[in-house]
């Protein structure tokens, strides 16, 4: 089977991460492994959970543009919002918004705030919000769908590998390729993403695979990995999943904060420390 010029770089991350002898070991997110990659397919996408909205505590740790550490409380409705309140000593010193096509932020010391589009912030990359919330929780998906990855295996090239499988698209947007790292046990490693037309390079590493008796796999965390041409992103995010809360029909929305002074989206990281 001919895959993608991605299945190279995922193929070098599978034999590292099998070749290292300090790496971790993670708990099996689901039972029995599949012996063909067809079955280890739909045994994962098939154990997804289907939810609503979920409120969960996180902490975020960044590296690059600016090193600081924060915690905070996220709720996630499928498909509409991503809500983020940032907090220290357990007052919310700043939030993070996301809605199908904007991202908004504000820090309350030196009250400023930004309002940029998802197009913006992620050029080249045609996420759906639910991919977004995908990529969070530490689950593959279809880019440009937020439908369930249940039963859609025809959709991808799937290679088994030592110590793993690898999952790529049959078909990219225009200038980019991704593709998904899995272990033999059916645990999300990697996602790497590259926007060949902008020079982009990003990848996503899993750790702390979590199995949810309702929601299925999860992984409790998240580091973002990525060079652009404007600055380098090396960040952490880490979900406590066994204090989650699903389905509660919570709702979230966001408006301007008044007296606030609007700047970009670099601008409003480095007023954060």
């Amino acid at each position: 089977m001919r895959l993608s010029s991605l299945f190279a770089v995922l193929l070098c991350m599978a034999i590292l991460a099998g070749c290292n002898s300090s790496r971790k070991a993670v708990t099996p997110a689901l039972g029995p492994v599949s012996t063909s990659v067809a079955d280890r397919y739909d045994a994962l996408a098939g154990a997804y959970g289907t939810w609503t909205d979920v409120t969960v505590p996180l902490s975020i740790d960044i590296v690059s543009p600016k090193g600081f550490s924060i915690s905070g409380r996220a709720k996630l409705v499928r498909g509409k919002s991503v809500d983020i309140s940032l907090r220290m000593l357990g007052f919310e010193v700043g939030r993070l918004y996301a809605t199908p096509d904007s991202i908004y932020g504000m820090v309350k010391v030196g009250k400023t705030y930004m309002a940029e589009s998802l197009a913006e912030l992620l050029p080249g990359m045609p996420f759906t919000l639910g991919n977004l919330q995908d990529m969070l929780m530490g689950r593959f998906f279809y880019m440009g769908s937020d439908a369930p990855v249940a039963g859609d295996y025809k959709k991808f090239n799937a290679e088994s590998v030592a110590g793993g499988w690898i999952l790529i698209p049959k078909t990219h947007p225009d200038g980019l390729e991704y593709g998904f790292n899995m272990t033999v046990d059916n645990v999300l490693r990697s996602l790497v993403i590259a926007v060949t037309q902008k020079n982009i390079l990003a990848q996503c590493d899993y750790s702390g695979a979590y199995n949810d008796s309702k929601m299925g796999p999860l992984m409790n965390d998240l580091r973002v990995k990525s060079d652009t041409p404007r600055y380098k992103i090396d960040a952490t995010i880490s979900w406590r999943w066994n204090d989650a809360r699903w389905n509660e029909g919570v709702t979230s929305s966001w408006s301007t904060p008044n007296g606030y002074k609007r700047v970009k989206a670099s601008a409003l990281v480095k007023s954060i420390n």
